[in-house]
């Protein structure tokens, strides 16, 4: 683990791996460890993987105020301009995948080729609207619900069957206790899930889509409860050439649920994006 300075924060940061660099960004109150481990090493034989944790989670400098996605995806090119690195690849995966669209909207010449990850275009505020962002059923929304008298650990238990398949759940409990335990080490503040979650509320990309010029691949597990797979196919349809592939049987935490599929599907990807794209 590293730290760089971007712009008045420190931010913590991980560099593994050979080959062109691939910037990950993680979801909501996720941090630089939070990556299944079994996914990224898939990856590091062919990228020069650069994980790190947004200010305010990891031990990445505390949030001082309010934040909007785009501040995250400003982060983002900064730690790219602090590692000497003028284009990467980048993969983002829900929340990660919303400033990642905002990381090619406003900075495109850092972006060679883009992963986005059972993620969405947002704009729950236009519901009137036709198309855009498919929300989750509110008895999923509920399990993400805060409840009174639970405990970090017995809240996060509760949110994961709107994370993961009952399936995965009962074969592979230990892989989800596993990153439970490592989001305890260093655990993100409430106050960061909070700012972070007014963010997600505020972040709209649906208009702009259509701007993405990167080359794109959209990468949903078919059983995501949480950002439903209708979300990859408005990113599909919005976003010019842009491939969809989905990952059968997985939910929201695809790449922990298939960690092969996902990171051949990503390197078959990125592997044929050209230089300078």
């Amino acid at each position: 683990m590293s730290m760089a300075k971007v712009g008045d924060a420190n931010i913590e940061y991980y560099l593994e791996g050979t080959g062109p660099p691939l910037l990950m960004i993680s979801g909501f109150t996720a941090q630089a460890s939070g990556w299944h481990e079994p996914f990224v090493r898939l990856l590091q034989p062919h990228f020069t993987t650069i994980r790190y944790s947004h200010r305010g989670t990891g031990t990445s400098d505390r949030l001082s105020g309010e934040i909007t996605l785009r501040d995250l995806a400003n982060d983002a090119a900064g730690l790219l301009s602090a590692l000497g690195i003028e284009q990467a690849h980048v993969l983002g995966v829900s929340m990660g995948g919303m400033v990642a669209q905002e990381l090619v909207l406003n900075h495109p010449q850092r972006v060679q080729g883009l992963v986005l990850g059972c993620t969405t275009c947002g704009g729950a505020s236009h519901s009137d609207r036709e198309g855009g962002a498919v929300p989750a059923a509110p008895e999923v929304v509920a399990l993400l619900t805060p409840q009174p008298g639970l405990s970090r650990e017995e809240q996060v238990r509760r949110s994961w069957p709107a994370v993961t398949t009952p399936e995965f759940l009962e074969s592979r409990r230990d892989v989800m206790e596993e990153r439970l335990r490592l989001s305890l080490i260093n655990p993100t503040p409430i106050e960061t899930a909070m700012r972070q979650m007014a963010a997600v509320q505020m972040f709209d990309s649906f208009d702009r889509l259509p701007q993405i010029k990167a080359p794109t691949l959209v990468l949903h597990g078919d059983q995501d409860v949480l950002v439903p797979v209708a979300n990859a196919h408005v990113l599909k349809e919005r976003i010019a050439g842009a491939e969809l592939r989905i990952v059968a049987g997985a939910g929201h935490l695809f790449t922990f649920e298939s960690p092969e599929e996902s990171a051949a599907a990503v390197v078959e990807f990125l592997t044929k994006v050209p230089v300078g794209a």
